[in-house]
């Protein structure tokens, strides 16, 4: 099974030009880690997390579910927590816009809309992998077709 972390779409109006220069100032990095904090990012990871773990166990065997699910936990717990996670994600969001930018998407994500946002984004991300999910089931027969003449060819 494949896992992917879902990060946090961004939204602002205008074009957001990318931050191009390799060096990141510590005042920089500091107001990357204000957007990911006003726009909720570690509860939303950990709400993404738990979405997916439940997503996968969906096809595990009843009997073997909870424990799954434990394992899971675990991993997750360990690998792709906020404290690991949000240095890393603050340096990328630094490397994608400018000191500026990240102060703007902040004021953002702590206006009425910004917070709707973040109170949306369960429902949202929740949704969305449903309607991959079921996209894929309606063309699961052409998809194992598919494979199957691929890899029968090798």
């Amino acid at each position: 099974m494949k896992y992917k972390l879902l990060v946090i779409a961004l939204l602002c109006c205008g074009a957001v030009k990318a931050q191009t220069a390799t060096t990141i100032t510590p005042k920089h990095l500091k107001a990357a880690e204000d957007v990911l904090i006003a726009s909720g990012a570690g509860a939303q990871l950990k709400e993404n997390m738990s979405a997916m773990i439940a997503q996968a166990s969906a096809n595990v065997p009843a009997d073997k579910k909870p424990k799954f699910i434990e394992i899971m936990n675990t991993f997750m717990g360990k690998y792709m927590n906020w404290d690991l996670m949000k240095d890393q994600m603050a340096a990328i969001y630094a490397q994608e816009f400018t000191e500026k930018e990240l102060k703007d998407l902040a004021v953002f994500y702590r206006s009425p809309l910004g917070i709707k946002l973040n109170q949306k984004q369960p429902t949202l991300f929740q949704k969305s992998a449903q309607l991959g999910q079921q996209a894929v089931q309606s063309h699961q027969t052409e998809l194992q077709q598919m494979m199957q003449q691929a890899f029968k060819d090798q």
